[in-house]
């Protein structure tokens, strides 16, 4: 997996890029560079996602539990997936991995809807 993650908004929202297959072990090290600007943002850290070419992901769900740690971060805030197409299959797993991990999540067809959606979830946004 390939992925960039910078500062949208400094402190507030996180623009996440990400491409090719996910292992596990790719996830943990997401957790970790996630974790670190967690603890450097505000109140509530909002990550807006952008997928592409994503083909293979890992299905053991106590397994993405176990290397996601940071959902359960304090300052982690709403999860926004971008998806120009929706496309059913990512929908699922989205869904059931919320719901596994207790991701606060949306999904979204632009970077400008994502951050209206934010702004309607997060009154201090």
């Amino acid at each position: 997996m390939e992925y960039t993650l910078e500062w949208n908004i400094p402190s507030h929202v996180l623009l996440l890029h990400v491409s090719g297959d996910v292992s596990i072990e790719d996830l943990g090290k997401f957790n970790h560079d996630m974790n670190h600007y967690l603890d450097e943002g505000v109140t509530s850290v909002h990550l807006v996602s952008i997928g592409e070419n994503i083909r293979r992901v890992p299905t053991n769900l106590m397994q993405i539990k176990e290397n996601l740690t940071y959902l359960q971060h304090p300052k982690m805030g709403w999860t926004i997936i971008i998806q120009e197409k929706p496309n059913p299959l990512t929908g699922f797993i989205v869904s059931v991995a919320a719901q596994a991990t207790g991701m606060k999540v949306r999904q979204s067809k632009t970077l400008e809807d994502s951050l209206e959606t934010l702004k309607h979830l997060d009154s201090s946004f």
